[in-house]
């Protein structure tokens, strides 16, 4: 987002970074990010580039195969709470273009996404006690806990100008209205505090498990799938509409006989907005009978086949009938808001140092939750290439390293770069970018400098 000649792929980050392509059209033809983040489960000495070279087994602790001394193991760290957060975003066929209306400098744009977004913050880690192959706790009280996901796909309307044309800097306005197709979601939220309690397995049981019960609960379950049990296929259609809205405000100061600027300032609020799944299904499990969670035969024995019918069985335990859970159709999930500021300086002639903060602000309920982010970038921009190098604080404890090339058409990168290449005690996190696009009209300073009007008197 700090690359002047990012273009459109810089719009879904900051409305008016597009304005300042020196570029008067760009194209994207694909791009993809993705992130994920998570302290609940682990990789043993593995890179992500590495994992399809050897096999990966689930930890054995009764064995003695853990993560911290076999490689290759799948593991859990096991603290008392858990979080995860993932985060993918494709870009599909997207452009931006320069245009003079009225002797006053536009740059609109059009671009296509499809986005996944999973958020679990905080979550009350009772699984540790299965993963440790421990006894439960006789009693035990649940914290209350929220998880969503959703995935949908995005069309976007792109503009910028300048306003207030007599300062001295220049004001940028930016903003993206966005149409929202909701595809899959869910939002499982529960209220209080849920009271497990455990007894020995009766003779018929599995002796290695306890009989696990749960009361006192309030929980509830909304979800939404284009995914078919029955053939086992995912089947596209739209299960959900919404509008959404970017606001970018960038203060740049810039000498008119410059091609570069000295510094900018950015302000951004993004993805305020909602998608309606008017079809969703809506499940609640309050002041029921107690729960037979763990060793009951009727939720173990029976193959899940679909949200729907785990529910319904859970719902039999709770009330005697599987259709009382149901509370009616329809629910909203609010986008992943959030606030991106950005301070850019000049160093020396195609040297930037950057700065970047990202923090979440959920603003609708149900909301999905990004990360948050404290980034600092050394970038050195030029017409045909670029590339930089990065240092991110990810939910301001998780330090990480990484960098960018921009080669052409072809622009690449991450900003966790170690996990993909390296060699981790603990792969639990990684990032990588990439596009390609192309520019039909390349721009240049011999160029603009043509098109500019001479005082000939």
């Amino acid at each position: 987002m700090n690359d002047n000649y990012s273009g459109v792929n810089s719009a879904v980050l900051s409305p008016t970074q597009a304005f300042l392509n020196p570029n008067p059209w760009d194209v994207n033809l694909i791009s993809a990010d993705a992130f994920l983040q998570n302290d609940y489960a682990y990789i043993s000495q593995r890179s992500l580039l590495g994992l399809s070279k050897t096999p990966i087994y689930v930890s054995n602790p009764k064995q003695n195969v853990t993560g911290e001394n076999t490689a290759g193991i799948f593991d859990f760290f096991n603290k008392d709470k858990a979080n995860l957060l993932f985060d993918s975003d494709v870009l599909g066929p997207s452009f931006s273009m320069t245009a003079n209306i009225r002797e006053k400098k536009f740059v609109f744009g059009l671009f296509t996404r499809v986005r996944s977004q999973a958020s679990a913050l905080d979550v009350d880690n009772y699984l540790r006690f299965s993963n440790e192959m421990t006894p439960q706790p006789q009693d035990y009280m649940l914290r209350p806990f929220s998880m969503q996901a959703m995935n949908w796909n995005e069309i976007g309307f792109n503009a910028s100008t300048r306003i207030f044309p007599y300062s001295e800097k220049q004001w940028i306005l930016g903003l993206n209205l966005k149409y929202e197709i909701g595809l899959d979601a869910t939002n499982i939220v529960s209220h209080q505090s849920i009271d497990f309690t455990a007894s020995e397995p009766g003779i018929d049981e599995n002796p290695d498990l306890l009989n696990i019960y749960a009361s006192n609960y309030n929980v509830s379950a909304s979800y939404i799938t284009n995914y078919n049990s029955e053939s086992k296929s995912y089947e596209y259609k739209q299960n959900g509409s919404g509008l959404g809205l970017d606001l970018g405000l960038t203060m740049v100061d810039k000498d008119p006989r410059e091609d570069e600027y000295n510094s900018k300032f950015s302000f951004n609020i993004m993805d305020l907005g909602y998608i309606n799944f008017k079809n969703g299904n809506n499940h609640q499990f309050v002041n029921g009978n107690t729960v037979w969670l763990q060793n009951n035969p009727n939720l173990e024995d029976e193959p899940f086949e679909s949200p729907e019918q785990y529910l319904k069985l859970l719902s039999q335990e709770a009330y005697g009938d599987e259709n009382r859970s149901f509370v009616g159709n329809g629910f909203k999930m609010g986008l992943p808001t959030s606030i991106n500021v950005n301070y850019t300086q000049r160093v020396k002639e195609h040297h930037f140092i950057n700065f970047n903060w990202v923090q979440r602000v959920p603003v609708f309920e149900n909301s999905v939750k990004r990360n948050n982010v404290l980034n600092a970038n050394y970038s050195i921009q030029k017409e045909a290439f670029g590339y930089g190098v990065s240092t991110t604080l990810s939910e301001y404890k998780s330090l990480q390293f990484g960098g960018y090339l921009r080669l052409g058409p072809l622009i690449f990168g991450s900003e966790n770069a170690f996990p993909l290449l390296f060699k981790h005690k603990k792969l639990h996190n990684a990032n990588f970018y990439l596009a390609i696009k192309f520019y039909p009209f390349w721009d240049n300073p011999m160029k603009r400098h043509r098109r500019q009007k001479c005082d000939c008197e």
